[in-house]
């Protein structure tokens, strides 16, 4: 069966390949579409009753394809040529294809360069310097000694400035992979100095380079765990972690009161994030969760007293 999506842009591009391949078979358009024979003919019957406003004979696309499988436009309407984005729709993909660029992983980025090229070509000059100026505050050098870690099974020593505290900190990282959330890129791996693993906004990394090669067999306890979220309530006033935290799924209430998903793999860096906003953000599900956070917040409370 063919969902409306896909059809739709197959009949758009249609009706100007086969005027441009005037006579070609029902066979033969069915395989250059992906779809079999039945399919390409049921499009085609569908494509003779669209037309323009009035939907007089005139003014319907007149293709014939009936009488010997051969299939000829006689008239396209305004279908002679593919539709052109439109100066937002390529705003909207080289901002897109901008922030693919700087973010590390095993894209090609010579090629998503070219393809960038190419569609400011096609905007005036005003739009194409708004689209040059988007940033992800990702510098070019941190981008490319991420990926040769990844790559070459090396761990990663890094200068990261803490969100919460402006803390400034060294550490030895050995890095799982790159993931990106709410807008944000964070490095994940497992960080020697907490002896867990951690995620790391990497245009809050000051500093990054090679460090030794990864063991054979990672210094990690257990499996990496696999990261799923928690649902959680953040006062109206502490809406600044939005920025720091992979939030996802953020919904503001009138009151100013933030209900979001909060992605995360090791337990004990949940409960940390929990309690270093002393209050401000509760743990809303799963129970577990829940109960994690108030048992830590009472063996904290255990050692003052």
């Amino acid at each position: 069966m063919s969902t409306s999506g896909p059809r739709l842009s197959r009949l758009m591009t249609m009706v100007p390949w086969l005027l441009a391949h005037d006579g070609v078979t029902i066979d033969t358009a069915a395989a250059h579409f992906g779809i079999s024979a039945e399919q390409c003919e049921k499009d085609l019957w569908l494509l003779v009753v669209c037309g323009l406003p009035g939907h007089m004979p005139d003014q319907l696309v007149d293709i014939q394809f009936w009488d010997d499988g051969r299939i000829h436009v006689v008239d396209p309407q305004t279908l002679d040529r593919p539709l052109r984005l439109s100066g937002d729709e390529v705003m909207s993909l080289i901002v897109a294809l901008r922030l693919l660029v700087q973010v590390p992983g095993s894209h090609d980025r010579a090629t998503l360069i070219t393809l960038i090229e190419r569609l400011e070509s096609s905007l005036d000059s005003a739009m194409t310097s708004a689209a040059m100026v988007v940033d992800v505050g990702v510098s070019n050098t941190t981008t490319l000694v991420i990926e040769e870690a990844l790559r070459e099974n090396r761990k990663l020593s890094i200068i990261y400035a803490a969100g919460t505290d402006d803390l400034v900190t060294d550490r030895v990282v050995q890095p799982l992979g790159v993931i990106t959330t709410g807008g944000h890129t964070y490095l994940e791996g497992f960080c020697e100095r907490a002896d867990a693993i951690r995620t790391f906004r990497i245009d809050r990394i000051i500093a990054v380079s090679l460090a030794e090669p990864m063991p054979l067999k990672r210094q990690i306890p257990g499996s990496v765990p696999k990261e799923t979220t928690a649902s959680v309530r953040l006062r109206a006033h502490a809406r600044w972690a939005i920025d720091i935290y992979p939030f996802t799924d953020v919904l503001e209430a009138a009151d100013g009161t933030i209900e979001a998903q909060l992605a995360f793999r090791d337990p004990h860096w949940l409960v940390h994030v929990v309690l270093s906003m002393k209050g401000d953000l509760q743990v809303v599900a799963p129970l577990e969760a829940r109960k994690w956070v108030a048992d830590a917040a009472a063996a904290a409370s255990r050692s003052y007293s």
